[in-house]
Protein backbone atom coordinates (compact mmCIF):
# COMPACT_ATOMS: atom_id res chain seq x y z
CA UNK A 1 0.00 0.00 0.00
CA UNK A 2 1.32 3.39 -1.16
CA UNK A 3 0.36 6.18 0.90
CA UNK A 4 0.22 9.91 -0.31
CA UNK A 5 0.61 12.97 1.47
CA UNK A 6 -0.76 16.33 0.20
CA UNK A 7 -0.25 19.84 2.84
CA UNK A 8 -0.19 23.70 1.90
CA UNK A 9 -2.74 22.90 -1.19
CA UNK A 10 -4.32 27.01 -0.49
CA UNK A 11 -7.20 26.64 -2.78
CA UNK A 12 -5.21 25.69 -6.22
CA UNK A 13 -7.24 23.17 -7.43
CA UNK A 14 -4.95 22.31 -10.28
CA UNK A 15 -2.06 21.59 -8.68
CA UNK A 16 -4.09 19.74 -6.49
CA UNK A 17 -5.78 17.55 -9.47
CA UNK A 18 -2.27 17.17 -10.79
CA UNK A 19 -0.43 15.65 -7.96
CA UNK A 20 -3.36 13.55 -7.60
CA UNK A 21 -3.12 12.26 -10.79
CA UNK A 22 0.99 12.05 -10.31
CA UNK A 23 0.26 9.58 -6.79
CA UNK A 24 -2.50 7.34 -8.41
CA UNK A 25 0.13 7.14 -11.35
CA UNK A 26 2.36 5.87 -8.63
CA UNK A 27 0.14 3.14 -6.99
CA UNK A 28 -1.21 5.34 -4.19
CA UNK A 29 -4.12 3.62 -3.23
CA UNK A 30 -4.26 5.76 0.37
CA UNK A 31 -4.69 9.63 0.60
CA UNK A 32 -3.80 11.99 3.45
CA UNK A 33 -4.33 15.62 3.76
CA UNK A 34 -2.58 17.64 6.10
CA UNK A 35 -4.26 21.05 6.42
CA UNK A 36 -4.26 24.55 4.69
CA UNK A 37 -6.66 23.85 1.83
CA UNK A 38 -7.58 27.35 1.38
CA UNK A 39 -5.85 30.67 1.74
CA UNK A 40 -5.06 32.50 -1.52
CA UNK A 41 -5.90 30.72 -4.79
CA UNK A 42 -8.65 30.68 -6.73
CA UNK A 43 -10.74 27.86 -5.96
CA UNK A 44 -11.53 27.43 -2.08
CA UNK A 45 -14.68 25.61 -2.47
CA UNK A 46 -13.44 22.97 -5.30
CA UNK A 47 -10.82 22.24 -3.57
CA UNK A 48 -12.79 21.29 -0.13
CA UNK A 49 -15.17 19.61 -2.11
CA UNK A 50 -12.39 17.38 -3.62
CA UNK A 51 -11.14 16.97 0.07
CA UNK A 52 -14.89 15.64 1.05
CA UNK A 53 -15.21 13.01 -1.33
CA UNK A 54 -11.34 11.66 -0.71
CA UNK A 55 -12.54 11.57 2.92
CA UNK A 56 -15.31 9.99 2.15
CA UNK A 57 -13.53 7.24 0.25
CA UNK A 58 -11.13 6.84 3.14
CA UNK A 59 -8.91 9.66 3.04
CA UNK A 60 -7.71 11.81 6.31
CA UNK A 61 -8.50 15.10 5.79
CA UNK A 62 -7.10 17.40 8.48
CA UNK A 63 -9.52 20.89 8.47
Amino acid sequence: MKLALFSDLHANLHAFDTCLAHARDQGASSFAVLGDLVGYGAYPGAVVDRCMALEQQGAIVLR
